[in-house]
């Protein structure tokens, strides 16, 4: 997102652990700051002229009282530490699998009185993304046993650089304050259609065989080589997802999205 008209400042507990990851070039100044333990780093936090803070959803649940607590605390002292550099503009980044809670985080822009956009995005797809993990992780398999009614989940998948991209294009100092949009690609599919591209792509030939939900759930779900964890969230995720409508913010602002075709070619 960084370039030479456009300033970016990545807030991050571990940076320099973040940067030996090695996914991608960094471009953004990264700034060692927790938002939940308020440290030094956080309260000694200085960037001058500042537009617009972002944030995105974490990857963990907000279903449980605990983990949403934790992510109103983050966003509290988020908004606090953009007031402190005198800015009054939030982007907030939420997922289809959190939507019943979006709720709570509205409700807290609205009590500190600052400007936001809250954006619902379908999920996004890129080099090392839990859903590009997962169908890639699928094409190992000889056999590819799956539960049915998550296969024919239908959805706009998008390019995790069309979203950073989508993000340039709009202008937060004017537009769709105080507004919750929704953000998919262009290409609606079903998870089944999705996987299908993966193998096209890769030339990968195998048999998938759809079984009932439960007895995927009982016999084939723990034979997945995916992390248990990641497994069980992108199967929740995918739970949730259903093609959004990018109408609200289409009629006023013109974006082209990247074939999902070749998002998959280009992260080989």
């Amino acid at each position: 997102m960084a370039s030479e008209d456009c300033q970016v400042y990545g807030l991050i507990r571990d940076a320099k652990l973040f940067e030996l990851t090695g996914f991608e070039p960094v471009t953004a100044t990264l700034l060692p700051v927790d938002l939940l333990r308020k440290e030094h780093s956080y309260t000694d936090c200085a960037v001058a002229n500042l537009d617009v803070g972002i944030c995105f959803a974490p990857t963990s649940s907000l279903e449980d009282q605990v983990s949403l607590q934790v992510e109103l605390t983050r966003l509290k002292n988020f908004i606090t530490l953009l007031r402190t550099n005198r800015c009054n503009r939030v982007v907030y980044f939420a997922r289809l699998v959190d939507q019943n809670y979006i709720r709570y985080i509205e409700q807290l822009f609205t009590d500190y009185e600052i400007n936001y956009t809250i954006v619902i995005s379908n999920i996004s797809l890129g080099k090392h993304s839990l859903a590009d993990r997962y169908f890639r992780q699928l094409l190992n398999e000889k056999y590819v046993w799956y539960d049915k009614a998550m296969a024919n989940v239908e959805f706009r998948p998008i390019a995790a650089l069309d979203v950073l991209r989508w993000i340039r294009t709009i202008d937060w100092q004017k537009d769709f304050i105080n507004q919750i949009l929704e953000l998919g690609g262009i290409q609606k599919m079903s998870v089944r259609e999705l996987f299908r591209l993966y193998k096209s792509i890769n030339k990968v030939s195998n048999v998938g065989i759809a079984v009932p939900h439960f007895i995927y759930s009982i016999f084939f779900q723990s034979r997945r080589k995916l992390h248990q964890e990641d497994h069980l969230e992108i199967k929740r995720m995918f739970r949730y997802e259903y093609p959004l409508d990018n109408s609200a913010w289409a009629k006023r602002v013109s974006f082209s999205f990247t074939p999902i075709e070749e998002v998959i070619l280009n992260d080989q």
